[in-house]
């Protein structure tokens, strides 16, 4: 990996230098950012180079009247509420999910996971809430077919291809070139993307996630840049297929629609949220328990005031130029969002500066 890493290094210095021009490369996955920060990425390539996180955590985009409709769900529901870790720490007026729910939140690692609990406890309804991207979509459609019929799911998913248009007609940040997400990509495959490429024409490149990956990622966009050409590369071919996963992709289809949707930071979205047709809407908490909601009411929560995690997913700022970052937000407290999930840029960032990837840095700059 090390000669690996040189060669492609060397490949980047002199690629940036023939560009002569500083650089702004998007990447729209939190896992690469996890990957670039981990691996001290951002530092070992030339400076002129400027890799900036985007929207691409889907706990991140959750909205704050959605955060407070989960909490009030949770407080008035006679059941179990399952949900992924990160969810659970999602706050509202200072209140986690994990903290409203007590015991009646139950932390799961995959939807499945949530099934089993309602198979096992008949006499209970079961909630899960249900967060992700098109890479999570496949999973929740299986579980709304085949789950046990005291089983249900608050939806809270997002088709994420739609919010790549939305972010590049939104952020302030002059953005040179695109990381796209693997995982999503596994999904969804290639085609989408060069509609996008129509309308912004710009070097986007569907990346891997290793750190080798990434590199290399940043070399075919330094290769486009010098060439003059804007266009769709798939580095993760190991993986992504031009179609996709037709399967999976035939399975969201089957039991979702679309409306537009509210997001964090980027506004309403059109088409944006995956919608349980009304076949399945049985299967749909929020259609089942919708008397629950009837005294619901959103009030805007003043400790988030200062909170910028909309500037961040736009990528206008880094999470260091947020005035709570660090300092009142933190992985212990987090205030925002983007400090919950560990693909939340500020996670990554406040991890990062803690320590253990900045001595990770170091040693890989030495090797490198």
């Amino acid at each position: 990996m090390r000669n690996d890493a040189k060669k492609l290094l060397e490949e980047i210095r002199n690629l940036a230098s023939t560009v002569g021009k500083n650089i702004t490369i998007l990447s729209l996955c939190g896992t690469h950012e996890n990957t670039i920060s981990k691996y001290g990425i951002r530092q070992i390539v030339p400076s002129c180079i400027k890799l900036v996180p985007g929207p691409g955590c889907p706990v991140c985009v959750i909205n704050d009247e959605e955060i407070a409709r989960f909490l009030y769900f949770i407080e008035n529901f006679d059941g179990i509420v399952t949900c992924f870790g990160d969810v659970s720490q999602l706050k509202y007026h200072g209140i986690s999910l994990a903290t409203a729910g007590g015991s009646k939140i139950k932390i799961v690692y995959s939807i499945f996971d949530a099934v089993k609990i309602a198979e096992k406890n008949k006499s209970k309804d079961i909630v899960h809430i249900a967060v992700g991207f098109e890479t999570t979509l496949p999973s929740t459609a299986i579980a709304i077919l085949e789950a046990p019929s005291n089983f249900y799911v608050f939806n809270a998913h997002r088709f994420f291809i739609p919010a790549i248009p939305a972010l590049l007609s939104s952020t302030k940040r002059k953005v040179d070139a695109l990381i796209c997400p693997g995982h999503v990509s596994a999904i969804t495959g290639i085609r989408p993307y060069r509609s996008i490429l129509r309308r912004f024409p710009l070097p986007m490149v569907v990346s891997g996630f290793e750190a080798l990956d990434v590199l290399e990622s940043v070399k075919i966009v330094l290769d486009l840049l010098v060439e003059g050409e804007t266009d769709v590369i798939n580095q993760y071919g190991r993986v992504v297929r031009e179609n996709g996963n037709v399967e999976a992709k035939k399975l969201i289809r089957m039991v979702f629609g679309s409306c537009d949707c509210e997001w964090r930071g980027l506004g309403k979205i059109k088409n944006s949220k995956p919608t349980i047709k009304k076949k399945w809407e049985d299967r749909d908490a929020e259609k089942v328990f919708e008397k629950i909601f009837q005294k619901f009411e959103f009030r805007e929560d003043p400790a988030k005031k200062l909170c910028r995690c909309g500037d961040v997913l736009l990528a206008n700022i880094t999470p260091e130029d947020c005035p709570l970052f660090g300092r009142v937000c933190s992985p212990s407290n987090p205030v925002g969002p983007c400090m919950v999930s560990i693909e939340g840029a500020c996670r990554i960032w406040c991890d990062s500066l803690d320590g253990g990837h900045l001595r990770e840095h170091s040693e890989r700059e030495r090797e490198w």
